[in-house]
């Protein structure tokens, strides 16, 4: 059997490179389709791409206000700029703003790019600190692990594949820190900074790994025991501080947000150079006090001395910084359990994703090897300790940390994975080494015996690998695989929003923010991104939930709950929403209950169409083309315009009521039947409204008799009254 290259040749990394590649590719059949890209989940993925699509167009903007948010108002993306803005900046020099479908095919290879450079990046990091074999096995392990692979697979267009690359060069950088002073340099301060300021531009989020390196430093630097060591280390750490609050400071200085604040953590504000900048200046006026022998003598005197400093710091932050106390507890509510957050995928406990402890999530996503962990961490941790390589002792720190955050929240995986492989790695090649020195006749058993267990450990990986690799073939035969409910309901949401787009009235500020609106649409919030996309129209809430404006987060739960279609029809008016997307979740914030406008709205089979009278349906789409599994019920999506409704009035004495009834003939399915009941009262006289307009007519009953009624469309859309007929003797 021919020897793999060595790590640090060319052929290794490209190896390592191509099958990174190989791996998160394997979906190509279901992302590169006949109709042009399909991004994954049609969710958060389809936001960066709008973003994208609008800097391309409008070299070097960022769109920093977005009118197409939280309509009316508009609302500022909570995301930071440097993702989307980065794949723009590639894609405007490939292929220019002329053709979005080239734009979204850049885009969807960005995702397994910065995956494989992450592997490289893992792989590289265990050679340098522990050994060449170390280095080959992390590779391995992060090649096909599917918690590294979700983030960067073809088409997942989302920040935190570039978060987990630039943590990984984060703390590459940091371990040199930690490493001796005298030969790590300056220069490791500054990359650190960089790194660190990198990574919370691409998200603030990753504010909580850089506080786990920040916290690792300091600690390593309170237990320096020489004093000329202490103050080296406090003057890269100053350097380090002070290089992250200069990067900072551009993107965060005097950004403030009606709805966080502006100290807020959750979003790139003045919190970030703040905290940075505070830390060094005291990390300085420590070094400075650290240089008189009354406070720099010896540790003990030190270690007052700076927590002195610190906790004067932080009392005099707390107390004089507007916001702080209120922002940091809403950013505390980040773990909490939350109606909307509850709901999110991604943000659910990973031992614990349904409710009860189940441990079948993290085999998918780490292998059985999961349960390893704590000894390789425990294993290396010692060596650590007995060799005094502080190095290693933060790479292990943020490994641990990055793996707890993940059992609190499924979304941290995408620094868990590369933190994962880094530990599990290096612990089984030195395992590995150690059995081949004892046993060294047995070489290569040992070595066979390890492939094995590796292959058995990953097992849980090769349903997940498999289905995607023949589904994507399927797809590129032809040969439609849809019996899953997500596939379907993905291209249903995609014939809406196409429908939508060339069927209703365009509106300005798509590509420019400076031009508001004519009006917005309502659906439930998990099909926001996915609409506006291919809609290009305004959504009054979306994927970003509570978290981007909040109002129309708000006000439509409250449109969807209405239990009187005037009160419901009055939110729409007053939030300039013409359009509502009705389907069987409604707001998406909660289930739809009986009698509410949710409910009346959703289409069902074998239930008749809702006698609205402010609402008119124009578009059907379901999946009852698609492939299905046996007992599936279709999934259908209605699109109703609002309206102010005819005012019919007319006189029917003898009668109780009288109804209204009108074929509408929708798509190529068979017509549907709207039927409508007007009471009527003690004088003789009835009133109704109705919405939609009939050149042939309403065929009007009053017991025994009949009539008709034709409707302009100027009669439903401006609420005109009209005379209905009259069915006095």
């Amino acid at each position: 059997m021919r020897r793999l290259p060595r790590l640090g040749s060319f052929a290794a990394w490209a190896l390592l490179f191509v099958a990174a590649i190989a791996v998160r590719v394997l979906r190509f059949g279901l992302v590169f389709t006949a109709g042009g890209v399909r991004f994954p989940h049609g969710a958060d993925e389809l936001y960066h791409v709008r973003r994208i699509w609008f800097s391309v167009v409008n070299f070097p903007a960022s769109l920093p206000f977005d009118p197409y948010l939280n309509h009316p108002l508009g609302a500022k993306p909570v995301w930071p700029p440097l993702f989307d803005w980065s794949i723009a900046a590639v894609a405007r020099a490939l292929v220019g703003p002329a053709d979005q479908g080239a734009v979204e095919v850049i885009a969807a290879w960005a995702p397994p790019v910065l995956g494989a450079a992450a592997v490289l990046a893992a792989a590289w990091l265990a050679r340098r600190t522990f050994s060449p074999a170390a280095g080959w096995v992390t590779g391995a392990l992060l090649v096909v692990q599917p918690a590294h692979v979700f983030y960067s697979q073809l088409g997942e267009v989302d920040h935190h594949v570039a978060v987990g690359l630039f943590l990984l060069l984060l703390v590459a950088a940091a371990m040199r820190v930690a490493g001796p002073v005298a030969t790590s340099g300056p220069r490791a301060a500054v990359a650190t900074g960089v790194a660190a300021a990198a990574a919370i531009l691409l998200w603030p989020g990753s504010l909580l790994h850089v506080m786990v390196v920040q916290a690792f430093l300091v600690v390593q630097l309170l237990a320096t025991r020489e004093q000329a060591m202490a103050r080296a280390r406090t003057r890269a750490l100053a350097a380090l501080h002070a290089t992250a609050t200069f990067v900072l400071l551009p993107f965060c200085a005097g950004r403030s947000w009606e709805q966080f604040g502006a100290v807020s953590p959750l979003v790139l504000s003045n919190l970030q150079p703040l905290w940075f900048g505070a830390g060094a200046a005291a990390l300085s006026l420590v070094g400075w006090l650290w240089s008189r022998p009354a406070l720099g003598a010896d540790r003990a005197r030190r270690l007052g001395s700076a927590l002195g400093l610190a906790g004067l710091g932080l009392a005099c932050a707390w107390i004089g910084v507007p916001g702080l106390a209120e922002s940091l507890s809403n950013a505390a509510s980040w773990f909490e359990a939350d109606p909307f957050l509850g709901v999110i995928s991604e943000m659910q406990p990973l031992l614990f994703a349904k409710g009860p402890f189940d441990p079948a999530l993290a085999h998918d996503q780490f292998s059985y090897l999961f349960w390893a962990y704590p000894l390789a961490a425990a294993w290396l941790g010692g060596q650590a300790v007995r060799e005094r390589r502080g190095e290693v002792g933060l790479l292990l720190t943020w490994s641990t940390a990055s793996c707890v955050l993940a059992l609190l929240q499924h979304r941290f995986t995408d620094a868990a994975g590369p933190a994962f492989a880094l530990v599990l790695g290096p612990a089984l090649a030195l395992s590995v080494r150690a059995a081949r020195r004892r046993f060294p006749t047995r070489s290569k058993a040992l070595v066979a015996v390890t492939l094995l267990c590796f292959a058995a450990a990953t097992s849980p990986y090769a349903d997940t690998y498999r289905g995607d690799l023949l589904a994507s073939l399927a797809a590129r035969r032809g040969v439609p695989l849809l019996s899953n409910p997500r596939v379907r309901q993905r291209i249903v949401l995609e014939r809406v929003g196409r429908w939508v787009k060339q069927n209703t009235p365009t509106t300005e500020g798509y590509l420019d923010p400076a031009l508001r609106p004519a009006y917005g649409v309502l659906s439930a919030w998990g099909h926001g991104h996915l609409l506006r996309y291919y809609a290009e129209r305004p959504m009054v809430e979306d994927n970003f939930g509570p978290y981007a404006g909040g109002a129309g987060f708000e006000q439509a739960r409250a449109y969807y709950a209405s239990r009187d279609e005037a009160a419901g029809a009055e939110i729409a008016d007053r939030l300039g929403a013409r359009y509502a997307v009705a389907g069987p979740r409604g707001s998406g914030q909660s289930q739809p209950v009986r009698g509410s406008l949710a409910a009346r709205l959703a289409l069902l089979p074998g239930v008749p169409l809702p006698a609205l009278s402010r609402h008119r349906l124009v578009f059907v789409a379901d999946d009852s083309d698609l492939a299905r599994e046996p007992g599936q019920r279709p999934w259908t999506l209605a699109v109703y315009e609002v309206v102010r409704g005819a005012r019919v009035v007319g006189r029917a004495p003898e009668a109780s009521r009288v109804s209204f009834e009108l074929s509408l003939p929708l798509g190529s399915g068979p017509p549907l039947r709207y039927k409508a009941n007007a009471a009527v009262a003690a004088t003789g006289a009835y009133e109704i409204r109705l919405p939609y307009p009939s050149e042939a007519g309403y065929v009007v009953r009053s017991g025994t008799r009949a009539g008709s009624l034709g409707l302009s469309e100027a009669d439903v859309r401006e609420g005109r009254t009209v005379q209905g007929p009259s069915f006095e003797r």
